[in-house]
C-alpha cells in the first residue's frame, strides 16, 4: 500500500483567497434555505403513510437532521452578524493548528509498519452520562482498549454540551489526537472546532454540502484541521481528488444513516479500491467482522463506533484485545 499523504494548507487552500472564497460559501448558505437537493433525490418520492405523512426512513431522518442544522446555524450567524462572522473566519485561518494534521501525521507513521490506526468514539450512551465520566471513558478506550485517536459526538442530538465535552476529553488525553464528530455545513463550524483545540472533525459529507465539499475541505486544511470528506461513490472520489482532497471517510454517517442499497463491506471495498494514490481512509465499522474486512481491503484507519464499543460495558480490556485480533493482518 502506498505511503499515506498528509494535508497540506500550501496545496490544498490558497489563503490569499481565504476572504472571497467564505464570502460565497457564506452567501451559498444563508441563500439555500433548504436541505441540499441531492438529499431529496434518493430516487421515487417516498411514499405517504396512512396518516398522509411519509413515512419516517433513514433518509428522511438525515434531511431532517440537516435541517435542524440549517436553523441552528442560522440563529447562531444571526445573533453572530455577518462582519462578525468574516472577521472570525479570517482570523482563524492566520493561527492554524499546531502542530497540524495529528490524526494524518499518525495515520502516514503507520501505515508502512502495516498497523491500522483505531480511532474509538466517546459517546454518551444516556441521559445519566456526565461529561466527567467521558473523560473517565476516554483515558480507558486509550490505556486498555488500544485507541490511538477519539471522535467525540457534539451534535446537539447527542450531548446537551458537545464542546465542553470536546474539551475535557482533549485534557483527560492530551497526547491522543481528539476529533469532533458532528453534521458540519458551515465553516463556522469548523472554526469552533478550532477553537476547541481539538485535531479536527468527522461530519463534512459530499452528499450533503455538495458544492460546498470543496470549501469545508479546504477551509479545514488551512486551520490545520484534519476532516476527511465522507463518500459513497467512486464518481465523488474523482470529482474531490480534482479539488485536492485526500484524506476521504466511508461508512461513517451515511452508510449508517441511509437506506442505500448494497452498501456493504463490498461497496466499502471498491471504494477503498477508487482511492486516489497517496490518499488517506477511515472507515466506519459497527463490529468486528466489518472491522476486519476493512482492514482487509486497505482501511488505514478504523473508526470504531460506539454501538461496538458500548456492547462490550465496561470491559474495555477485552474489547481492546479483540479489535486487535480482528485487525491483524497475516503475513
Amino acid at each position: 500500500m502506498p505511503s499515506a499523504a498528509v494535508p497540506s494548507a500550501s496545496t490544498s487552500y490558497n489563503t490569499s483567497n481565504s476572504l472571497p472564497v467564505l464570502r460565497r460559501w457564506r452567501s451559498y448558505f444563508l441563500s439555500a434555505r433548504r436541505v441540499p437537493a441531492v438529499l431529496r433525490a434518493s430516487g421515487s418520492p417516498n411514499p405517504t403513510g396512512p396518516d398522509g405523512e411519509p413515512p419516517k426512513t433513514p433518509m428522511n431522518a438525515l434531511e431532517a437532521t440537516i435541517r435542524r442544522k440549517q436553523r441552528e446555524l442560522e440563529t447562531t450567524i444571526r445573533e453572530l452578524g455577518m462582519e462578525a462572522l468574516d472577521e472570525r473566519l479570517q482570523s482563524a485561518t492566520q493561527m492554524p493548528l499546531n502542530p497540524p494534521y495529528r490524526l494524518s501525521t499518525l495515520i502516514a507513521e503507520s501505515v508502512p509498519q502495516g498497523r491500522a490506526v483505531l480511532v474509538f468514539e466517546v459517546a454518551r450512551s444516556g441521559s445519566e452520562t456526565s461529561t466527567a465520566d467521558l473523560a473517565e471513558l476516554a483515558k480507558a478506550y486509550v490505556t486498555l482498549g488500544g485507541a490511538s485517536a477519539l471522535v467525540v459526538r457534539t451534535d446537539s442530538d447527542a450531548t446537551p454540551s458537545g464542546l465542553r465535552d470536546l474539551f475535557t476529553v482533549q485534557q483527560a488525553v492530551p497526547r491522543v489526537p481528539v476529533l469532533a464528530r458532528d453534521w458540519l455545513i458551515h465553516p463556522l463550524q469548523i472554526c469552533e472546532v478550532k477553537e476547541s483545540g481539538a485535531a479536527g472533525a468527522l461530519g463534512i459529507i459530499n452528499q450533503v454540502t455538495g458544492r460546498g465539499t470543496g470549501v469545508m475541505s479546504s477551509f479545514s486544511a488551512a486551520l490545520g484541521l484534519d476532516a476527511p470528506v465522507e463518500v459513497v461513490n467512486a464518481r465523488e472520489v474523482e470529482q474531490l481528488a480534482k479539488l485536492g482532497v485526500v484524506f476521504y471517510a466511508i461508512n461513517v454517517a451515511v452508510g449508517l444513516s441511509v437506506a442505500m442499497p448494497g452498501f456493504s463491506n463490498r461497496i466499502a471495498h471498491g471504494l477503498l479500491g477508487e482511492l486516489p494514490f497517496g490518499a488517506i481512509s477511515l472507515v466506519g465499522v459497527r463490529s468486528l467482522e466489518e472491522a476486519a474486512a476493512a482492514r482487509r481491503s486497505g482501511a488505514d484507519a478504523l473508526l470504531v463506533k460506539a454501538e461496538l464499543l458500548q456492547s462490550y460495558g465496561k470491559d474495555v480490556q477485552a474489547l481492546g484485545d479483540a479489535l486487535q485480533y480482528a485487525v491483524t493482518l497475516d503475513d
